[in-house]
Formats: C-alpha cells, sequence, structure tokens
C-alpha cells in the first residue's frame, strides 16, 4: 500500500467522514472532477490520483495499443497500484463509506478494482465505462452498489458492451442501477443528479448538517437592507444586501464559514436572491465579487441582472 503511488489531490480530508475517489478520463488530472465530487456528495473527503501513463501527453491510467484496444499487463499493473493507494488512503481515514466515481478511463480503472477487490468500495459510479474484455471477479459483489450512466450514441463506448458489462456485474450479485441518454460520450447534467441521488444515502457525515435544496434559507429585510441567511453545524452563512429604490437590490457581500465548505451555500444564497427577483420584478446589481462570478457563470440570470 503506498498513499503516495500517484500525484494527486486531497480535498476537505476529514477522519471518519465518507472517502470519494475521483478518477479522471483521459487527458484530465486530479483536478478534473473535484467541482463534480462537491456536488454529488457535498462534505465528503474526495481524493483525485493522476494517472501515470502519458498518450501524447494526454494523462491515462493505463496504456492502450488502439481505440478500445486494451494493453492488459499494463491494466493489471495499473489496478494493481491503485488497489493498493486506495487501500492506503482508507486505512489513514478510517471512513464511514469509501465511494468511487470514473469517467471514462477513469471508470475503467475503477472497474478494474472493483473486480480485483469487490469488498473495497461500498458504492461505484462508473461513467461511460468501456470493458472490452470478460473480467475475472476475485469473489462476490453481493451488496455492492453500482450505478453505470452511458450515452446510447457514444462512438467510444457501444451500448452492447455497456449492456455485457451489466450483465458481468449482475450475475456477479451486484446491486446495480444505470441511466441511459440520447446523447454520445460526453456527460449530460442528468448523469450528475443521478449520481448525487444514488451517492447521497452516504451523506451521513459525522458531525455534519448537509444544506440540501430543502434546507431553509432565512431572508430579513428591515426595508433598506437586508441579508439571506442559511444556520448549521453551529455556524451561519449569509449574504447581504441594501435596497436602492423599489425595485433594485444590490448584494454587497458573502460569507460562508469553514463549517459549510463543499456544500455550494453560496451559490445557493445567490440563486435565492435570483429567484426573489424574479417573482418580485427587481433588479440585482451583484458588487460582491462571489456574486458576480456566479452571475457571469450563469446567463440564464441576464433578465435580473442591472448591467
Amino acid at each position: 500500500m503506498n498513499a503516495q503511488a500517484y500525484v494527486h489531490r486531497v480535498v476537505d480530508w476529514g477522519e471518519g467522514k465518507p472517502l470519494l475517489f475521483l478518477f479522471h478520463g483521459t487527458g484530465g488530472d486530479e483536478n478534473q472532477l473535484i467541482a463534480l465530487g462537491r456536488r454529488v456528495l457535498p462534505g465528503a473527503t474526495l481524493i483525485g490520483p493522476r494517472g501515470d501513463v502519458s498518450e501524447a501527453g494526454a494523462a491515462r491510467f493505463f496504456r492502450r495499443t488502439a481505440e478500445g484496444v486494451y494493453d492488459m499487463d499494463d491494466l493489471a499493473r495499473a489496478t494493481e497500484k491503485m488497489t493498493g493507494f486506495i487501500r492506503a488512503h482508507v486505512a489513514a481515514a478510517r471512513p464511514a463509506a469509501v465511494l468511487g466515481l470514473g469517467y471514462s478511463n477513469g471508470a475503467n480503472i475503477l472497474a478494474s478494482v472493483l473486480f480485483g477487490a469487490p469488498d473495497l468500495f461500498d458504492a461505484a459510479v462508473l461513467m461511460h465505462p468501456l470493458i472490452p474484455f470478460a473480467p475475472k471477479i476475485e469473489g462476490s459483489m453481493a451488496g455492492r452498489r453500482i450505478l453505470i450512466t452511458a450515452g446510447n450514441h457514444d462512438p467510444i463506448c457501444p451500448t452492447r458492451m455497456t449492456a455485457r458489462l451489466e450483465a458481468w456485474l449482475k450475475d456477479a450479485g451486484a446491486d446495480l442501477s444505470t441511466l441511459r441518454h440520447e446523447g454520445g460520450h460526453e456527460m449530460r447534467p442528468e448523469e450528475i443528479d443521478k449520481a448525487r441521488d444514488f451517492l447521497s444515502r452516504h451523506a451521513d457525515i459525522k458531525g455534519v448538517d448537509q444544506v440540501t435544496d430543502q434546507t431553509e434559507i432565512r431572508m430579513e429585510d428591515d426595508g433598506s437592507k437586508g441579508r439571506y441567511v442559511v444556520e448549521g453545524n453551529g455556524a451561519e452563512a449569509q449574504m447581504t444586501f441594501s435596497r436602492a429604490g423599489a425595485h433594485l437590490l444590490i448584494i454587497d457581500h458573502t460569507e460562508v464559514p469553514d463549517a459549510f465548505r463543499g456544500q455550494g451555500v453560496g451559490l445557493k444564497l445567490v440563486t435565492r436572491a435570483v429567484e426573489d427577483a424574479r417573482a418580485a420584478g427587481r433588479k440585482i446589481i451583484p458588487l460582491c465579487p462571489f456574486a458576480l462570478a456566479q452571475f457571469k457563470r450563469h446567463p440564464e440570470w441576464a433578465d435580473v441582472w442591472k448591467q
């Protein structure tokens, strides 16, 4: 076991929290899926390893000789190395649950680890996997929850290959869920939503109250200024505003303490302000740098942005 076997990134580390390993696609790196990990399992410890194989400068987890043709010896090497890397981090974190999410080449290395060590993960999300060989599954996968997502028109991962992988996993006893969309190899919003719902049962993080779409956001307003507030974890997140007339709101400050880190609380506060402004026929001036950045990322808010 070697926790330093790969260049990797660790985010929101905490002993006893769920541990979510994130495996990037070809050409990605240890940062590629961090934002996705925060979205699908807020508050978990995230670990993103970088593949140690270069294909014309693009990082991968194992070699291939052509599209869909794997170097099986190198896949065996990579699987053993990755299994040791994962076990080392699990031993250090003593997590509430061990989870994995991989996309494309990342889904393939995650699947290979699952074949060789079915007891290692409590649940795994395989996004657009391609397993062109009959796996040798070392033991029973009974009780292992696996989600496979795929595109019906994926030129890289044909549907017949996805269906074959699904059959193998079911035969091995896995608790299998699937999602198909009408796209290709791209990751679509419905896949992200499905992954979040799938992993949500592992979000019982010790000492952390999860902020969800149903969490109360309270608005305080004295007629000239006010704030939006979220409370939890013994802390308070807030976004303050002032009024410039009856139809203009100025967001001037957003403050999110560490207790809410990785849960998207700041975005939720801004979103609530946008929804309220739209309902009341108001415009917003986002003076706060964080709020301004969110407006720039959400062109669908243009109707309430006073520029």
